[in-house]
Formats: C-alpha cells, sequence, structure tokens
C-alpha cells in the first residue's frame, strides 16, 4: 500500500472545496449523533486479522509446542498446543513448523540516498585579506550528522519482498559514506506506506574515516583531523549558547543544526556507531572517543577478533557485516597432497622433454599470468579465515555482537551466519545474534526479538531449520501481525541443471557498461556440465598495461541463469568478480560486482554477452 502523492486532484481542486466543507460538516453530525462516523474513518488505517497459530514448535528441537494469539499487531497469548482457537481467529495449522521470532538486519545501505555535504556555509573568505589563524568553523566537507534517514527513506517492494523471505521482520536503514553521515532509522518490512514502517525514527549515528567530493579532507591525517576540528566546534557552541542563556556577553550564537547534533555526540547522549574493518581503525575511533568522550559502537569488524579483550573490556557492541570476500584456496592442502619429488635414478631415467622454439608472434601472443608464491597463498588464507573467526572471537570474550547485511543481501547474510555455525559458533548464539541480541542493539527488546505476550507479532514459520538447512525457506511471515504467505518452491539449483535446451558453453564476447577507467570488454569461454555445472575462464585486457589477464571462471546453471565467480589478479591487487546472467539463445543480458581494493563496497556494471560463431 503507498500513500497518495500531493498535486492535483479530487481533493487538491478549487472546485472541490465546497464539497470537502460539505464532508466535514456532515461528519461532523455523524459524530454528534454518536453514528457511524467514528467506525468509517477508521477503516481508513487498516488492522491486521486475528490469527491463531496452533500447534508450532518454539524451540529448534521441536520439544516445545504452543499455539500461539496474534491480535492488533501483538502477540496476545502463547497457548498450550492443545488450546482451543478464540472465536473470531483465523487458524493456520502449525503442525511441522518453527516459529522464531523474525531476524532483524541491524545494519544495511539499502534504502536511503545520502546526499553530499554542503562543504561551504558560510561567506567565502575575503581573498585581500589576511590569512586567518584558525580554520573557518562551518567548512563542512563529509560532516552531517544532523541528516535523518527516515527523511529519505524508500525501501522498494523488492527490496522488503526480499528481506520477508529470507525470514527478517526489521532493518536497520543507515545513512554512510561520510565522516559523520547522519542518523539511522529502524524500518519493518511489510508492505505500507513509509510513514507505516517506521519503527524508530532516529537509532545511531554514522560515522566513517571517508568523505564524498574533492579537496580537503582527502587522506586519513585530514578526516581525523577534521573530525577533531568539528568536535571541538560543537563543545564551543555548546559554551557559546550557555554563556548567551546566562545574559554574558559576546553574540548571539549562530543556528547550526549540525553543530546541535554534534553536541549530543560529545555529551555521549547518542551512541556514534563507527564503520572499522581493521583493528587499527577501531584504535583511532577509540582515542577519538576517549578524547572527546563519544559513547562508541562498531560496524564491519573484519579484524574484531584482534581487539576482542578491549572491546570486552569497554562493553562496546559491534555489527559484523561478515564481508570476508569469495573464500580463496587453502595451498597447504595442496602441498600436503604433493606427491614426492623421484629419486636420482627415477630422474635420471625420465626423458628430457622437447622443446620447440617460439616464434616471434607465438612470443607476443602469449596471455600473461600471474602466479603468487606459496607463502603469499598461504597468507591469504590464513587472513581470510582470521576475518571469518571474527565472531567465535567476540564470543569467546563475551563481546556483544549482531549482524548486518550492509550492501549484500538479506539471503547472503543468512549464508554467511550458517557458514560460521559450521566454523564452530553455537547456533543459539548465531540465533540470539539474529533476534533478542539484534533487539535489544536497535532498542526494540520490548518489542521485537522473542516469542511472548506483548511483543509484536513480527515472526516467521519455517518449513526447516533456518541457521542449518541451506534450503529452509518460510511458510509464513508475519510483520506486525499482517501476513504473507509463501508456497512452497521447487526451485533450480546445481543439482537441478539447466533448462531444457539450456546450454552456455562456447565463447562470449562481453560489453560492460562503465563510466570511466574500468573492465570494458571481456571474452569469457565456457564449459557446462551435464548437472550444470559451469567451468572455464574470463580474459580481460590489464588496464596497468603488459597483456590480458585470465582467470579462471567456476559456477552453475539454474534454469536459463547463470551464476559465475572468479578473481583477477594484477599483480598484487585483487578483483573478486561476480556474474549473473540471464541466457536467451546467443545473447547473455546481466550484471557483474567487482569488489577491491578500493574500499568495502562493491561496484555493479550491467553487461551484454553475444557467443561467437562455433
Amino acid at each position: 500500500m503507498g500513500s497518495t502523492p500531493p498535486g492535483p486532484g479530487p481533493g487538491n481542486h478549487p472546485c472541490s472545496r465546497p464539497r470537502m466543507r460539505s464532508l466535514r460538516l456532515v461528519t461532523g453530525l455523524l459524530f454528534a449523533l454518536g453514528g457511524v462516523g467514528p467506525s468509517l474513518l477508521a477503516q481508513a488505517a487498516p488492522k491486521p486479522q486475528p490469527y491463531c497459530l496452533r500447534g508450532v514448535a518454539l524451540d529448534r528441537a521441536g520439544e516445545r509446542k504452543a499455539t500461539l494469539i496474534l491480535r492488533d499487531g501483538a502477540i496476545e497469548a502463547v497457548l498450550d498446543e492443545a488450546a482451543p482457537a478464540p472465536p473470531g481467529t483465523r487458524v493456520i495449522d502449525g503442525s511441522g513448523l518453527l516459529c522464531l521470532p523474525a531476524f532483524l538486519d541491524a545494519f544495511t545501505r539499502n534504502g536511503c540516498t545520502v546526499p553530499q555535504p554542503v562543504s561551504d556555509q558560510d561567506l567565502p573568505p575575503n581573498v585581500l585579506a589576511d590569512v586567518g589563524v584558525d580554520m573557518r568553523e562551518a567548512n563542512r566537507k563529509g560532516i552531517q550528522p544532523a541528516f535523518r534517514a527516515v527523511e529519505a527513506l524508500a525501501l522498494t517492494k523488492e527490496q522488503r519482498e526480499a528481506w520477508r523471505k529470507s525470514g527478517f521482520g526489521a532493518a536497520l536503514v543507515a545513512p554512510g559514506g561520510e565522516l559523520l553521515s547522519g542518523s539511522s532509522v529502524l524500518a519493518t518490512t511489510r508492505e505500507a506506506a513509509m510513514r507505516d514502517l517506521v519503527a524508530r525514527d532516529e537509532v545511531y549515528a554514522h560515522a566513517a574515516f571517508a568523505a564524498s567530493g574533492p579537496g580537503y579532507p582527502g587522506t586519513l591525517m585530514g578526516y581525523f583531523a577534521q573530525l577533531r576540528q568539528f568536535f571541538l566546534d560543537s563543545q564551543r557552541q555548546q559554551e557559546l549558547a550557555r554563556r548567551h542563556a546566562a545574559g554574558r556577553p559576546g553574540l548571539r550564537p549562530a543556528f547550526d543544526a549540525e553543530l546541535e547534533a554534534g553536541a549530543e555526540l560529545v555529551a555521549g547522549e547518542r551512541t556514534l556507531l563507527c564503520q572499522a574493518d581493521s583493528a587499527a581503525d577501531v584504535w583511532r575511533w577509540f582515542r577519538l572517543g576517549d578524547e572527546f568522550g563519544l559513547e562508541l559502537a562498531f560496524v564491519g569488524g573484519l579484524e574484531a577478533g584482534r581487539v576482542a579483550q578491549e572491546l570486552a573490556r569497554r562493553d562496546v557492541p559491534v555489527v559484523l557485516t561478515l564481508d570476508w570476500g569469495k573464500e580463496p584456496e587453502d595451498p597447504r592442502s595442496a602441498v600436503d597432497k604433493t606427491e614426492e619429488e623421484p629419486g636420482p635414478e627415477e630422474a635420471s631415467a625420465a626423458p628430457e622433454p622437447e622443446t620447440e622454439a617460439e616464434t616471434p608472434a607465438e612470443s607476443s601472443e602469449r596471455v600473461w599470468e600471474y602466479t603468487e608464491p606459496l607463502a603469499v597463498r598461504i597468507e591469504r588464507r590464513r587472513e581470510w579465515e582470521e576475518k571469518r573467526a571474527a565472531a567465535l572471537r567476540l564470543s569467546e570474550a563475551g563481546v556483544r555482537f549482531v549482524f548486518g547485511s550492509a550492501s549484500e543481501k538479506p539471503g547472503e547474510l543468512l549464508e554467511r551466519v550458517r557458514a560460521l555455525i559450521e566454523a564452530g559458533l553455537p547456533a543459539e548464539r548465531a540465533l540470539e545474534a539474529l533476534t533478542a541480541d539484534a533487539a535489544r542493539f536497535l532498542g526494540m527488546e520490548g518489542r521485537l526479538g522473542r516469542i511472548e505476550p506483548g511483543h509484536d507479532a513480527t515472526l516467521v514459520l519455517w518449513r526447516s531449520d533456518p541457521l542449518t538447512e541451506k534450503k529452509a525457506s518460510p511458510a509464513w511471515v508475519f510483520v506486525d501481525g499482517f501476513p504473507y504467505e509463501f508456497p512452497e518452491e521447487k526451485k533450480k539449483d546445481a543439482g537441478a541443471g539447466p533448462a531444457e535446451g539450456v546450454d552456455p558453453s562456447g565463447t562470449w564476447e562481453l560489453e560492460f557498461t562503465v563510466e570511466g577507467e574500468g573492465i570494458r570488454s571481456a571474452q569469457l569461454v565456457l564449459e557446462m556440465a551435464k548437472d550444470g555445472a559451469l567451468s572455464g575462464t574470463l580474459e580481460v585486457e590489464n588496464p596497468m598495461g603488459g597483456g590480458k589477464v585470465r582467470a579462471e571462471v567456476e559456477g552453475r546453471t539454474s534454469g536459463a541463469e547463470l551464476e559465475l565467480e572468479c578473481e583477477l589478479a594484477f599483480g598484487e591487487f585483487k578483483i573478486q568478480v561476480s556474474l549473473e546472467a540471464e541466457l536467451e539463445g546467443d545473447a547473455l543480458d546481466g550484471e557483474g560486482s567487482f569488489r577491491g581494493p578500493w574500499g568495502p563496497e562493491p561496484q555493479t556494471q550491467t553487461f551484454t554477452g553475444k557467443r561467437t560463431p562455433r
């Protein structure tokens, strides 16, 4: 249900004003007579129908079963499994279904477009005057803590449905990309007008060592200096306001919404959720926090395991986005399986390989391939394992942590939580991080995260355990008491294989839609197995010069859709590539995601492909 945009219409046209006055008179008369006026007006706000969920399992082991009564968007009662359904309720047979609180996405960048801060908010300096001895107070590049994501909330229908299909009932929509980017909003995932989705309009203030736009600050040192200057200005603004209120001499302080928001931060009245994937960034934020009395929390946390003891000592929570990147092959297992080298006698008996001299043409056509040293590959694998184990280290140290999807899809977040459980994180601990702990982190512990009377009817009926079963799917999702049914789908997966007549084998010429520098074209060679598994190579021009770069590609075919992954190595720089495309005859239409050393956010490009004749 969407809201009606303002503009010319029956209620806004000047000719309709007499009719509107008449309607108000009639409505008032109905109120005065105690008639049907109020009930008619109440119908404008939809209410969820009362539900009785009979015989659902309330624990993952299936030992505790109950009947739930949902009324007016809340859990009215948790009754015995055999309790009769109250009159007027719609009964859903929950036999064989697992009832869990809806998951909470504790950090997402989807659903909010952040404007670039206005850097200069005062009169331009006089270039003919002497050089000033201090910084301009209103130089605000990267600084906009007064921005409120609730005013720019724009969750699409597809985004909300994707959250519900993965069992999520609410998400913290956060701004980002700036030193101080503003405050986040907690929104539910039901279908309604934007104003009906808001559960909390201001949750956290958000910060990062980043700033959009050219000019100062553009380095880590500049970011740190800009933040310190702004916090000092915020403290000064507080003092000026106190002096003015007490009647002390001095000009009236300027109205500055950014400094007012900054004053709340330096006073410790609002928590600053800081982007910090590296342990070094965690320590940088600690130094700033200690200097200005900031109340801190962290998001990202790839290296949080390295500072787990300090996080536990300070009782600072962490939102883990689980952005480990593609799992690199473990070179140690390959070394262990290497056959023993032949002895001297065997080596002497082995025939010498015949070599042929390369012609100049053959030499120029060779594809440049870079092979990393074994020690580098071992270190890369160790770093990946350390990032994946961050949640385990935090759990062992007693650090509070929850999960957020950041810029990824909610289904991908759930898949990585399952990977954590396989790596040793207790499943019940992961469930708490997705439900009760997340509700406490979001300030909604009294309404979300548990199946208890008085809590919101925001819950999911699963066909199987979503924390251990990869193919687990929801049968019903309730958000604020509003139901969404998901019939069981028989999806094609890697085991089901491609649709009849679909075979992407061959050589493809890909063209990417890209602005500025980057990969514009590529050659993709694919071979499909009977079960739909794909293998091949992706070859691109090296933007750094030195010939072409080729990478091994793996993927699968599901129906007429292709999913491919590879890693492009440009010297010491690595780019993780994910391609998704739809096949139609000899044409491909898809989207590529590129994750590299430029930052945590992936870059996406659309592309088309054409198969060359065999």
